[in-house]
């Protein structure tokens, strides 16, 4: 970090002497001296585990591959860093491809069926507990391209982690579960985890007013009106809220959608049974309350749902239980189908008001996995509606266009179920939504400046503290669930080994990505659960893992 930074050579004195001391501990042999490999010299720990991976792969340096990121200057730079280190040792020759968010995804989902000879850096945005940080990346069951474990890892004691993180629902033992796994991952290195992000938004304070930052990124758009959270947004000046998304929207059903960007335009259209509100607290959505009604039951749990009277969908269609049971059912083959198939088994309907949901087995984040299903009218579970061509929920904003590359527009639905508190007014003040596609930061802190927009989530991390300073403009900043990251093939050589990998974590530059990149926006990561979830991933407990398999002393 600035002010404390040491010279390459001296870096590499100090990781051989520090992992030194604990080789036994790491089991890593053949430290004492430095190795020769051909012409590439293992200069410190990190290169010798690199090397080790080589020559078990029977791989010569310098080996070729690409970092892959989507189109973004801050992500460039973070390629660049990551390449500039790794091309160092003498064993890598990088190069850097950058792709549009939709056709990068596509290229995720389907390098390890390709055998494609890449690196991803990527970002993953987790939810309200901490399965939602690991299973679809990681386990064995999610490979892509129907997960999203686009590196085709594999590692049964990771698999029985995460099993066992999901079945127990005593807090306590699902704490050393998940501390347990990340210890694993991070031993393990089928990705190196290097930043959690700060949600940070920035508003033009003469327009904008009572603004709240959701710290999820999907949420972003919930402070405009989330009455079940108790909060909503007041606009001085008219009666469009202009907001801005930072690629194209790519998918409207939300058993298709796999971006955190249509995730966040559609968010204020769909609802789902229960809420997860602004401090991570459940709240009643479309239910309105909800007990286990099987406690002696072992091998799963069956939850009675009561439902809110006078929900209507923007089509007209009024809200009841087989709404519910289909919108469930609907998910099965589809890409969001990991969403439910954990945990769900069956569901009865009571009455219109009333439904059974039953689980196939003790399920700890049920509550919080609810949150995933939004809840969609007959209509499309019949297959007479298309959400592609048309999205249709019951929240309190209803679509009205989508022009491709341009903007997203949503208009209030009048028909909404809220009746008004003290808290939260009976009718959104905000009339029109209007999220402007704005893929350059750059270009969308000038949106921002010229007041073109009045919100933005995605403004240059250097800018944040500059907009901070300014009388004219409010910031708000939050631990967030996210990370970056960067994931390894590990279905092809040299990645399939874990020396290699381990190796390339050691020198993966987090200190100069938060400084250089995102002007000290976040937080070091070395592990995937993220410091909004605490309990599961302590300052303490990051530190030790630095300590034990990432940075020397």
């Amino acid at each position: 970090m600035a002010g404390n930074s040491v010279g390459p050579g001296e870096r590499g004195r100090l990781r051989r002497r520090s992992l030194l001391k604990r080789a036994g501990a790491a089991g890593i042999a053949g430290l004492a001296g430095c190795l020769r490999f051909d012409s590439v010299t293992a200069d410190g720990p990190a290169e010798e585990l690199i090397q080790e991976g080589f020559e078990a792969a029977d791989i010569e340096p310098p080996f070729e591959t690409t970092i892959a990121i989507t189109q973004d200057e801050e992500r460039d730079k973070f390629a660049q860093l990551l390449r500039n280190e790794l091309n160092g040792t003498g064993f890598f020759d990088i190069s850097i491809t950058s792709q549009d968010f939709g056709s990068h995804v596509d290229l995720m989902l389907a390098a390890a069926e390709e055998n494609e000879n890449v690196v991803f850096i990527s970002s993953w945005t987790g939810g309200w507990d901490p399965s939602n940080f690991v299973d679809m990346l990681f386990h064995s069951d999610s490979h892509a391209p129907s997960g999203f474990n686009v590196g085709h890892y594999s590692n049964e004691t990771v698999d029985e982690y995460l099993d066992a993180g999901l079945t127990e629902t005593n807090h306590e033992d699902r704490v050393e579960s998940y501390q347990n796994l990340q210890t694993e991952l991070v031993a393990d290195s089928p990705a190196s985890f290097v930043r959690f992000h700060e949600e940070t938004h920035v508003w033009d304070d003469d327009v904008v007013s009572r603004w709240e930052t959701y710290p999820l990124r999907p949420g972003a758009y919930y402070a405009i009106y989330a009455p079940w959270a108790g909060v909503y947004t007041d606009l001085e000046e008219g009666a469009e809220f202009i907001g801005d998304l930072g690629s194209d929207v790519t998918n409207y059903d939300p058993v298709s959608i796999t971006g955190t960007v249509s995730s966040q335009a559609t968010a204020l259209l769909y609802e789902q049974l229960v809420g997860v509100d602004f401090d991570g607290d459940i709240q009643p959505m479309l239910a309105t309350d909800w007990e286990r009604i099987d406690e002696g039951q072992t091998d799963g749990m069956t939850y009675r749902f009561t439902l809110r009277e006078g929900v209507r969908f923007h089509n007209g269609e009024e809200l009841t239980a087989d709404h519910v049971k289909g919108s469930l059912e609907r998910y099965e083959g589809t890409t969001r189908e990991s969403d439910i198939n954990d945990w769900y088994e069956s569901s009865e309907v009571i009455d219109d008001e009333t439904i059974e949901i039953s689980c196939s087995r003790e399920y700890g984040p049920f509550e919080t996995a609810l949150f995933n299903v939004s809840i969609v009218p007959m209509a499309v579970i019949d297959g007479e509606h298309d959400l592609e061509s048309e999205p249709v929920g019951t929240g309190p904003y209803r679509f009205v266009e989508h022009e491709s590359d341009d903007h997203w527009r949503m208009e209030r639905f009048d028909e909404y179920w809220y009746g008004g508190d003290k808290a939260v007014p009976e009718t959104a003040p905000i009339e029109t939504v209007t999220l402007e596609i704005i893929s350059e930061k750059s270009s969308r802190q000038g949106a921002l400046e010229a007041g073109n927009i009045h919100f933005s989530y995605g403004v240059p991390s250097a800018s944040i503290a500059d907009f901070e300073r300014n009388n004219a403009y409010d910031v708000g900043r939050r631990v967030s669930g996210s990370y970056d990251m960067v994931i390894y093939p590990t279905y092809r050589a040299p990645f399939s080994e874990r020396s290699v990998r381990r190796g390339c974590n050691m020198l993966i530059p987090r200190e100069r990505i938060l400084e250089n990149v995102y002007r000290g926006i976040g937080q070091l990561a070395y592990t995937p659960i993220s410091p909004l979830l605490e309990e599961y991933t302590s300052e303490s407990f990051q530190e030790m893992i630095a300590d034990e398999y990432i940075r020397p002393n």
